[in-house]
């Protein structure tokens, strides 16, 4: 299963949506396949990324592995001080709903809009503070 540009621009346009409220930064990465631990994948990922880069850590990831239908959340330090595990959790359950149906976009769109408001509430938008440290582009692995 591939995502078509135009399910990309959703996406990338649902990760600008979130960002608009928060100081933190959403990011989405596709992989067709993932053979192993799919956090650990997203985990390194992130890293590659330079999501752990951020100013407040406060980054999160969404990695999504389309033909082996597995996929991770991953926050950094900052955000998971904050939520705990029990929102990655909240995200992930929510997501499966919308994944066992095929609903990939939908799936995507729910947790990258979930996710910014968790962000909004402990990393509020800073006004012209503000600015985009990371691409809102969907990555490929």
């Amino acid at each position: 299963m591939t995502l078509s540009p135009e399910q990309e621009q959703r996406i990338a346009a649902a990760i600008e949506a979130a960002e608009l409220l928060t100081s933190g930064e959403v990011r989405v990465h596709l992989n067709d396949t993932c053979k192993g631990d799919a956090l650990k994948d997203a985990e390194k990922v992130f890293k590659r990324l330079r999501m752990d880069q951020t100013a407040d850590r406060n980054g999160i990831l969404f990695y999504i592995a389309l033909e082996s239908h597995n996929f991770a959340v991953v926050g950094d330090l900052g955000i998971h001080a904050s939520v705990g595990q029990s929102f990655w959790d909240g995200i992930r359950d929510r997501m499966v709903t919308e994944l066992k149906e095929g609903r990939w976009l939908e799936a995507i769109e729910l947790g990258v809009a979930e996710a910014g408001r968790a962000l909004a509430q402990y990393f509020p938008h800073q006004g012209d503070r503000d600015r985009n440290e990371l691409s809102n582009e969907v990555s490929r692995g």
